[in-house]
């Protein structure tokens, strides 16, 4: 027969129990930031308290607790805490008629207005985008540029603001998913401006084609709005092509390519949402 343990003994035990559990559970998460966020540290400042670091660090007095195993609220000058900040994702953020860019990337990084393939107009500040829609950009734009090595840069129009929004007279370019593509023309548009309307007669057809194919291979091209004169002329060069027939001509009735009576000028293409964007809406 077991011999009864003394009361007392049993308190201790359960004492124990409870805080080797609650030791445990704290030592496991205070210091594990939070998913979407990362670790960084600072130092608290000569006669800084430590709702004056949580105001620097945007955090919270309790946070900053927690995180550091703090068991009140001194700390002391040149003491390192930790804390976490959210983990910045570059993206586009609502719709393309009501939303923002963040982190949007210059498609003129250098400022010289101009890159492979392509010029942009003095003074523009509507050339960020998305750093996919950057990277498409380019990858059209030096295709473009690798077939016709003197051929007329292609002009690009509005992408959108640093932070997006609404930009001008559009209703969209407001998240960093739209551009605006000059049509290439004979004689061509004047560097960095849309004043030569595309006709059946003066459209450059092969250069057009050149940029529209280049946007057709990438999935991630939603949109081509183009002036119904460019829609049928570009149609009509792919019917007369058996090479292009097969491939390219559903784009004409799928929705991709659009005509309408407004982009006389220009291209307006738009790009599908970053993949992993869940910010990104249409």
């Amino acid at each position: 027969m077991n011999k009864p343990v003394p009361l007392m003994k049993l308190v201790v035990k359960l004492v124990l129990a409870i805080l080797a559990t609650t030791a445990n559970a704290y030592a496991a998460s205070p210091r594990t930031c939070p998913k979407g966020t990362k670790a960084r540290q600072t130092n608290v400042q000569k006669g800084e308290t430590l709702a004056g670091v949580a105001g620097r660090t945007k955090t919270s007095v309790a946070d900053l607790q927690r995180w550091n195993r703090l068991n009140g609220p001194q700390v002391r000058g040149g003491q390192n805490l930790r804390y976490c900040v959210p983990v910045f994702v570059p993206g586009s953020v609502g719709s393309c008629n009501a939303g923002n860019l963040r982190g949007g990337v210059n498609l003129d990084t250098d400022g010289d207005r101009k890159g492979v393939g392509f010029v942009l107009p003095a003074g523009r500040t509507t050339s960020w985008g998305t750093p996919a829609t950057v990277r498409h950009i380019r990858q059209c734009m030096s295709r473009y540029r690798a077939n016709y090595k003197k051929g007329a840069p292609v002009n690009i129009g509005d992408l959108s603001t640093r932070d997006g929004g609404h930009v001008g007279n559009h209703l969209s370019h407001q998240s960093g998913r739209d551009v605006d593509l000059g049509f290439l023309t004979k004689p061509p548009q004047s560097i960095g401006v849309f004043n030569r309307e595309a006709t059946a007669t003066n459209l450059d057809v092969q250069k057009e084609w050149t940029v529209i194919q280049c946007l057709l291979d990438n999935r991630e091209t939603q949109f081509i709005f183009a002036s119904w004169t460019v829609v049928n002329s570009l149609k009509a060069y792919v019917v007369k092509n058996r090479s292009l027939r097969s491939r390219y001509l559903k784009f004409f009735g799928n929705g991709v390519i659009q005509g309408d009576n407004e982009h006389m000028t220009h291209l307006h293409v738009r790009f599908r949402c970053p993949k992993g964007d869940r910010q990104c809406k249409g």
